[in-house]
């Protein structure tokens, strides 16, 4: 679990740690000027540093950019200022500078996310974090131009006297910004609660490497096709294997024959503790013993597969978990040829039913455990190499 909660933290990092020192910027300035304003900033944006490297060390990078980007915008600010500009503007300076940055980040957001990529480990998920950060820059740039609208106004409008309206300004632009930083923090830590409840997959390459990771249920109505690696086990007993019909609901071959043991790895999970959990849930075995056969690319309607494949003779504690009412039945290689282009069955079994007839497996009959079983497998390994 804690090992979740940390990829999750990874994946859902809280965007309005990037923009606190700028925030804190702008408030201290209207209060007390830049001097302390940047004092104030500079102090906060190190501690922030700091809590990112040892708390979520993955990301440091990804916030030290937005660090340099603050301390740019400060320095720009300062040489600004050297320029003869009216001194009625002077308060909107870093407002404004900020205003132009955040439309320039909003424009090259694709250029951005490019870089930015780049940048990181592809093993941590940014798609979430992404979206989060430009959420919250276009509520800073709304924040900062309503800001810079009502300045203006109070100052060319004859609302008297000016400075008791400037002062109400800076009241409520403080609580605004005030507001959003809390409101950042709730909401993402309710989200993170939520996601902690959620499933998590890996997303692996076309070679099993894992890359990544995402919700499942965003991965399966996603318009983008990740690859999953996924389980697949057979009980197979003198020539004939055991099936389940799938639920009409699900998402994966509804309502077709499939193999009994079908499941997703876990974020966090092996590939044996994925098999070993499937059992369990589905039929009430916990010492379930099984062999590797094989394994697969395959896309299907919603997601890519690497699939696993692996194979069981055990069949005495077929007990159905109580929780499952689907049907199930032990078909003959025959009985499987005869209805294999009939629409009956899944994709996936069309293809490891092949793989099931070139092992030899089902005309070996019943193996007593998993140790005859690889030995049955490597037999007919080393055959197929001595015909070849």
């Amino acid at each position: 679990m804690k090992k979740l909660r940390n990829h999750i933290k990874e994946s859902f990092f809280n965007p309005i740690f990037h923009f606190i020192p700028l925030l804190i910027f702008m408030v201290v300035e209207d209060y007390y000027g830049l001097g302390m304003a940047w004092k104030w900033s500079l102090s906060v944006a190190f501690v922030l540093l700091g809590y990112v490297f040892f708390a979520h060390k993955p990301l440091f990078y990804w916030h030290l950019l937005f660090t340099l980007f603050f301390f740019a915008l400060i320095a720009l600010t300062f040489l600004v200022l050297l320029l003869p500009i009216p001194d009625y503007l002077q308060p909107l300076i870093f407002k404004s500078i900020v205003f132009y940055f955040v439309v320039f980040v909003l424009i090259l957001r694709k250029q951005v996310e490019k870089a930015i990529f780049g940048i990181m480990s592809k093993l941590i998920p940014m798609s979430n974090n992404f979206n989060e950060l430009y959420r919250v820059i276009w509520a800073l740039l709304f924040v900062i131009l309503m800001y810079i609208t009502a300045f203006l106004f109070i100052h060319f409008s004859s609302l008297e006297p000016k400075e008791q309206y400037f002062r109400f300004l800076i009241y409520v632009h403080s609580g605004v910004i005030l507001l959003l930083v809390v409101f950042e923090l709730v909401r993402v830590q309710i989200i993170r609660t939520h996601l902690v409840k959620e499933e998590w997959w890996p997303i692996v390459t076309e070679q099993g490497k894992i890359i990544g990771s995402i919700e499942h249920s965003t991965s399966l109505t996603d318009t983008k096709k990740y690859i999953h690696p996924i389980v697949r086990g057979f009980m197979i007993e003198k020539g004939m294997v055991f099936l389940q019909k799938n639920k009409a609901t699900d998402l994966l071959s509804p309502g077709l024959w499939d193999t009994v043991i079908s499941n997703h790895l876990r974020m966090g999970e092996s590939i044996d503790q994925c098999v070993e959990r499937t059992a369990l849930e589905e039929y009430g075995i916990d010492n379930f013993k099984y062999i590797y056969l094989s394994s697969y690319l395959h896309e299907s309607k919603n997601e890519k597969q690497y699939a696993f494949i692996f194979v069981s003779c055990q069949n005495s504690e077929l007990n159905k978990n109580s929780t499952s009412n689907l049907q199930t039945k032990w078909w003959t290689q025959q009985q499987i040829e005869e209805n294999l282009e009939t629409g009956i069955f899944s994709d996936n079994f069309k293809i490891e039913f092949d793989l099931l007839k070139r092992s030899g497996l089902l005309e070996t009959g019943r193996c007593e455990c998993s140790c005859k079983l690889k030995e049955v497998i490597y037999q007919q390994t080393d055959a197929s190499k001595q015909d070849m």
